[in-house]
Order: structure tokens, then sequence, then C-alpha cells
């Protein structure tokens, strides 16, 4: 702030009092001399004293000027500052955000480890099925005095005990699933070992040891089967160019309303740890299926499959197939019908496949027809055989819920409890009916009475099977299931004299366990 102060105006005052002092006192100058000089002498003084006001008022104001200038400047400073700090700022690089933990996740109960950033994942699972049963045989003959087998009237099984691991990068998968169940069990196989490339969504690209997609009994998963074991005909049929651990490349593209597949296959897995086989069997495995209805009330399911081997792998009994099958129980390792060992150039598999799911109702079958080309040998007959077989199972949920349909396998699949089995809370899970009617026929180009060798025909036998169940499930991942089946072979000996058919029942129960 400045101050200052103006004396003009006060001195010309002071002069003008000072000039009418002298005019008074011209009459009485010479008595008031002394007096006059006092005044002049304060004058003077005053002079002094408004003219170091002057110079101190002016130093003021410089002072006062110099500070304007220095806060200027500090604030110029200041800003220069400011802005120079944000330059630096946005000049410098971006910190890098924390990167996201490992994600863990447990669908369908299985534990899954996911990558931060989505492109990995690495799963582990758990499937168990053990059972426990035997055969009831009728009472009527003594088979066992005809040399045919002596059916075990209790026993168990590690049917299926699985470990699958699955890794994931980007389209790729990697799948591996070592086996230690089977039939029987203790001997550890590999059930799976595949890469799948997924370059659109539906469609997959296989190659390894594989399960290709072939009817509609064998695409159904083995934790969905209404029965303990597939129908006869399906297992038979399977075997030809596809079933469990196949040696496979190929496609499928799945999609919501159409599904098709193709594989070329080879050897199973295994079967040439002894010998390597020369040369290799050689084949290929087709299957296309349509839904032509699905809502929430219904579900219909049309397909059609076929699978054939160009060339029979050699064998220690030569280039030859067989067709043999137990009856829909693993309980037992018996065969009861059985073609035995046929020379033959090449074989195949083909046959039509229905479903029909209304709400909690569902019911499903199909038709199998096996064609086998026999070598020729010599002037003995060798007609070509043909066999066949076919199914129908019904499947009722008793607590009201609906069997899903897979639209990646193209099959109907399981039961997930509205009311999961709870102590606590009431539930109850989900109870289930089925049944079954199963029949396969390995007998052609053969008559009663007569050798097969004179025909060139085969007495594989005719099994029927009927079957009723229960299945219970207690939540999501767990089964029980308790079966009867009504068991019918007839059977002839080579010789076509000789019944070695049985007739028996059977009753059995599995528990199973699936992650």
């Amino acid at each position: 702030m400045t101050i200052t102060v103006r004396f003009g105006r006060s001195a010309l005052l002071l002069a003008s009092v000072s000039l009418m002092a002298m005019g008074a006192a011209q009459p009485a100058q010479a008595q008031d001399a002394g007096r006059l000089q006092a005044i002049e002498a304060q004058i003077r003084s005053l002079q002094g004293e408004l003219n170091r006001m002057r110079r101190e008022s002016s130093r003021r104001e410089g002072e006062a000027r110099a500070a304007r200038e220095e806060a200027a400047t500090a604030r110029a400073e200041a800003s220069a500052a400011q802005r120079s700090a944000a330059q630096a700022v946005a000049a410098a690089p971006a910190a890098a955000p924390a990167e996201p933990p490992v994600r863990l996740a447990m669908p369908g109960g299985r534990p899954t480890f996911t990558s931060p950033d989505g492109r990995f994942s690495a799963s582990v699972g758990a499937l168990i099925h053990f059972d426990m049963g035997g055969y009831i045989r009728d009472g009527r003959g003594n088979p066992d005095t005809r040399g045919v087998p002596k059916m075990n009237s209790f026993g168990t099984n590690l049917r299926r005990a699985r470990i699958p691991f699955s890794f994931r990068y980007d389209d790729f998968t990697l799948n591996v699933t070592p086996e230690f169940g089977g039939s029987p069990d203790g001997s550890p196989s590999l059930y799976e070992a595949n890469i799948n490339w997924n370059p659109v969504r539906p469609l997959t690209i296989t190659a390894g040891y594989f399960k290709p997609w072939l009817t509609l009994g064998d695409s159904t998963s083995s934790n969905a089967f209404l029965f303990m074991e597939r129908p006869s005909i399906v297992d038979v049929g399977r075997s030809i160019a596809a079933g469990d651990s196949r040696a496979s490349f190929g496609a499928r593209w799945a999609d919501r309303r159409w599904f098709a597949s193709a594989y070329l296959t080879g050897a199973a897995y295994g079967s040439q740890s002894s010998a390597l086989a020369t040369p290799q069997q050689t084949g290929g495995a087709f299957r296309v299926a349509g839904r032509p209805i699905a809502s929430e009330d219904w579900d219909m399911h049309l397909g059609f499959s076929t699978s054939m081997a160009f060339d029979i792998g050699r064998t220690a009994n030569g280039q030859t197939i067989q067709l043999r099958d137990r009856p829909e129980l693993r309980i037992d390792n018996n065969r009861l019908i059985d073609t035995g060992a046929i020379a033959a150039d090449n074989a195949y598999q083909w046959g039509p496949e229905f479903g029909l799911r209304w709400r909690n109702f569902m019911l499903q079958g199909e038709y199998m027809r096996i064609g086998v080309d026999q070598a020729k040998a010599g002037a003995a007959p060798r007609p070509d055989l043909a066999f066949e077989g076919g199914y129908v199972e019904a499947s009722w949920v008793m607590t009201g819920e609906r069997r899903s349909y897979s639209t990646s396998s193209a099959a109907f699949g399981g039961i997930r409890p509205a009311r999961p089995f709870s102590f606590r809370d009431g539930g109850m899970g989900a109870f289930e009916l089925v049944g079954r009617y199963s029949v396969i026929d390995l007998n052609d180009h053969v008559t009663r009475g007569r050798s097969a060798s004179s025909t060139g025909g085969v007495f594989g036998g005719r099994q029927e099977v009927i079957g009723a169940g229960i299945n219970w499930y207690p939540n999501n991942n767990m089964r029980f299931m308790l079966q009867w089946n009504n068991v019918n072979v007839d059977r002839l000996n080579a010789s076509g004299t000789t019944q070695i058919g049985q007739r028996f029942d059977t009753v059995a129960m599995r528990m199973q366990a699936s992650f």
C-alpha cells in the first residue's frame, strides 16, 4: 500500500500566516524583531520536516513497487513450475495396472484354473462307476454239463475309474484321460489322449486316441445311460471301426439343430501291444443327426450312422474280425454271443436312430445292420455275412425333471434334480423309472442240424434282453442305479446240433460319481 503526503497547500497557508503576521507587526517591527526571527526559524524547521517526509514517502513508494514486482515474479515462477509439472506428468509413462490373479472356478464341480488373460485354462475331473450284482438261473436244465460258461452268482467290478485332464490354449485343447476300471477291472489303460482345434465355434477337429461319434447309444455319455450298459448291438457295431480309445483323425460340426461328424480311424489303444499288426486296421466312421423339434416340452432326434473297416488288422489268427458281447452286464466276463474269428477283407455297419422327449418322458431306439465280407479260402463257401439288431428304451422321471439334450454329442443327457437330497432342506433328489427291450442276432447262413463249415455261415447266437430299473439322482454329481434284466440267449454249437445258449436273470446295482 502506498501513502502519499502532500504539503503544497499547507506550505502556502503557513506562508500566508507569516506574511499577515509580518504586516501586522510592521508598526512594531523594532519591538518584535526577535519574535519574527523565531517565526522564520519555525518556518525553516517546518520546511525541513516537510522535505524529510517527502523523502520518506518516496522511499516507501519504491519499497512498495519492488514488493509488487517480486510478487509478480513469484506468481510467474509458480505458474511456470505448475506447467512444467503438468507436462512432466503427461509425458511420464502410465503405470502398469496390477495383474489380476489366476482365476479358479468349479463348472460342474470340476476345478478349472484360468490364466489372467483368459487364454489358458486347465482342469481335472473324476469319474467312478462301481458295480455289484449277479446272475440268477431259472433252474431249467444243467448247462454246466454241456460245457457252457457258468455265470457268476455275485460279483463286483470297477467298471470305470477315470481322471480326465484337460488343457486349453486359445482354440486348442489337449485331453488326456487314464482309465483304471474296465471289464474286468485291474488293468489300467488309456481312455483318450487327443488334440482338438476349434477354428470356428461349431467345428472341432480332433487327432489322437478318441471315441468317434457313432450311433445314438454310443454318443450318449456313460454318466447318462438309462441302464448300466449299452445295448449289445451298439457295443458290437461300434467295435468294427470306432469305440473307446480308437486312433482317430477327423472333425465334428455341432450346432443347435444339426450335427455331423466324420473320422478316419485305426486300431484301438493297446491292441498292438504284443505285436505290430501288418497291415494295421484302417477304417472310417460317419454320423449325421438333426433336431427338427426343440422346445421346452418337446425334443425330437433323427439320425443315421455308418462305419467301415476298409482293411482288417492282422492278429495271431490272421486277418480276422470277431463280433461278441456280454449279456449287457459286466459283473461276469463271459460272452455268450460270439461269432469267433472270421477271416475277412472288410466289415461295416449302418443304421438309423430315433429319439423323442415329451416333458419328463423319453423314448429312443436304433436299428443296426452289420456286414462282413469274408476272405476267400480255396473251394470252401465264404458268403458275405449280415447280422442285425436293435433296441428301444424309455425313461420316465417320476419327480418331474426332464432329460436334457446335448447338442455337442447329438444325444440326450442326464438329469439335474430340482431339489437335491438334503436332510436339512428336505430335498429328495430325482427318481427315474427305465425300461428296455434289446435284441442282437449274430447267426447267418446257418441251418439247424447242419454244421457252419458246410454253409460258410456263423452260429454266433441270438440274444434278447428285457430290462427294467430305477435310478436315483441325489444331486448333480451322483447317481445310484438298480436294474433287473431277463436274458435269453439262443445259440447252437458249430455243428448246429447242441443248444449252448442260456436263460437267466440279472440283478445289479451301480454307484456313480462324476465331476
